[in-house]
């Protein structure tokens, strides 16, 4: 160390590397987080149905897929049913492509069905989450059986050697 250099060039030295330093850990971080997501990806299997309510299908329903107690390695899956009640599930994981999404990770789900009505019958607004929504009035049009964490009964398996994926149909009474 020169001795002849002033004090604050040695510090802004210091304070370089420790910001060198904490870069580098941020990126690998991120790279660790990536491979993650990647090894997720790798592992989707296509999951599509359809869900039916009282015999006729079942539009703009929410349809979530929790990974039942003690599946590790499982995530959330989740979709939107289309006008013919028919669906395709995502995982949804940040700063991905969404065609990288489709599909679920093999396992065991509990299923939550869910379609909220805003208070003069109509669908939700396009862009409109539930909890918006919510706070204008909407209110869950399918039954708490179905709708409600915590007393769905409804589950799902995602099985890995399917060659044409995954299909679930959900009749709903």
């Amino acid at each position: 160390m020169n001795l002849n250099r002033p004090r604050f060039i040695i510090h802004i030295q210091n304070h370089s590397r420790m910001c060198l330093a904490l870069l580098s850990l941020c990126f690998l971080s991120a790279c660790g987080a990536n491979s993650e997501s990647s090894k997720i990806t790798a592992d989707l299997v296509p999951v599509t149905g359809t869900a039916s309510f009282k015999g006729e299908p079942l539009a703009g329903a929410s349809i979530t897929l929790i990974p039942q107690q003690g599946e590790s390695g499982t995530q959330m899956a989740s979709a939107v049913t289309n006008d013919s009640g028919a669906f395709e599930l995502i995982t949804p994981m940040p700063n991905m492509n969404i065609e990288d999404l489709k599909g679920a990770v093999p396992g065991k789900y509990k299923v939550v069905i869910s379609k909220f009505l805003m208070p003069d019958g109509s669908a939700l607004p396009p862009g409109t989450t539930e909890a918006d929504a919510m706070t204008e009035g909407a209110k869950e049009s399918l039954p708490r059986i179905y709708s409600n964490f915590e007393m769905s009964k409804l589950t799902a398996e995602v099985k890995k050697d399917t060659a044409e994926g995954t299909k679930i149909e959900f009749v709903l009474k």
